[in-house]
C-alpha cells in the first residue's frame, strides 16, 4: 500500500497523517516468499538499505508482516496519562482488509474497510454527523485514515520501504536518548509525503529504538517517538511502547502500546 505520511496535530496529541494511494489486492496471493524476496528488491543496495534490512530481520524474520493476518489490541494514553485510545484491530493478508473496534477520544467506534470501501458505527450510529466524522477522523483521507494509521505504526521498521520512500544512502553513528545509535534518513516522492523521519537503530541488535520527523527541519518543528520493548507472537516482534514528544521542546504528549499481537495463519 503507497500512503502519504505526514503529521497533523489536534489537541494534545499528534495525529499521524498517512493517505492510501492504492490498495489494490493482487488478483492472486502472493506466496510469503515472494513477498519477502519483493522487500529485499526494494531495499537499496547501500548501507542503510542494509541496516533497514537488518532490522527488519529482527523484527519480522520470516517475512510475517503483509503476508498473513495480524490482530492487535492497542492502547494509547494523553499527556496526562488518561485513556486516548483502546482498541482492537486486524490487518488482512494485504491489507486492504481492516477493521477496528473499541474506544476513542471517549466514544465507541466499529470500522471496516476493504479495496476500496469503508463503513463505521460511531456510539451505535450509522448515520453521521460531520461533527462525529471529525471527531473520529473519518473525514480525513477518504475515511480510510485509520487503515493507514495503524498500518505505518505498527509495522515499523517494515514500512521504512514503502514504494515512494527515498532511503538516504549512508548510516550515522549519533545517539537517541543518551544512547548510542546507527541513524538512517528517509524522504518520500512528492504524491506520498513531505515529511522528513529518521530513524534510529540499537548498533548491536539493529532493534528499532526511536524515530523523528520534521514538517521543516531547518525550525525543528515536528516530534520524536521513543520505543521500548517488542510485542512478540508467531515470530513476528513489533514496536510495543511508544511515546511521542515534541522536537523543539521535548514536550511529553501521550504514549501508545501494543498490548498483545496474534499471528494469523
Amino acid at each position: 500500500m503507497n500512503a502519504r505520511r505526514g503529521i497533523r496535530r489536534v489537541g494534545s496529541i499528534l495525529t499521524l497523517s498517512i493517505v492510501p494511494l492504492a490498495c489494490a489486492a493482487p488478483e492472486t496471493e502472493p506466496s510469503p516468499e515472494v513477498e519477502v524476496a519483493a522487500s529485499v528488491a526494494a531495499a537499496p543496495e547501500t548501507p542503510a538499505g542494509a541496516l533497514v534490512m537488518r532490522s527488519i530481520g529482527f523484527h519480522d524474520p520470516e517475512g510475517i508482516w503483509g503476508t498473513r493476518p495480524i490482530a492487535v489490541d492497542w492502547m494509547g494514553t494523553s499527556s496526562a496519562g488518561e485513556e486516548r485510545v483502546a482498541v482492537h484491530f486486524s490487518l488482512g493478508r494485504n491489507q486492504a482488509d481492516f477493521s477496528l473496534s473499541g474506544r476513542y477520544a471517549g466514544s465507541t467506534i466499529e470500522y471496516e474497510t476493504t479495496e476500496g470501501a469503508w463503513t463505521a458505527v460511531v456510539d451505535g450510529q450509522t448515520e453521521l454527523s460531520q461533527e462525529a466524522r471529525e471527531k473520529m477522523r473519518l473525514h480525513r483521507e477518504d475515511g480510510f485514515f485509520w487503515r493507514g494509521y495503524y498500518g505505518f505504526l505498527a509495522g515499523l521498521p517494515m514500512k521504512i520501504l514503502d514504494p515512494g520512500a527515498r532511503l538516504d544512502p549512508d548510516v550515522s553513528e549519533t545517539t537517541f536518548q543518551g544512547q548510542p545509535v546507527q541513524a538512517v534518513r528517509l524522504t518520500y516522492d512528492p504524491t506520498v509525503g513531505g515529511d522528513t523521519w529518521y530513524f534510529y537503530f540499537d548498533p548491536s541488535t539493529a532493534e528499532l529504538v526511536g524515530a523523528r520527523f520534521f514538517h521543516d527541519e531547518t525550525i525543528n518543528d515536528g516530534e520524536y517517538l521513543v520505543f521500548e520493548g517488542v510485542a512478540e507472537h508467531g515470530g513476528l516482534r513489533l514496536v510495543k511502547h511508544r511515546e511521542w514528544y515534541v522536537n523543539a521542546d521535548d514536550r511529553f504528549l501521550g504514549a501508545d502500546e501494543i498490548q498483545s499481537i496474534e499471528v494469523g495463519s
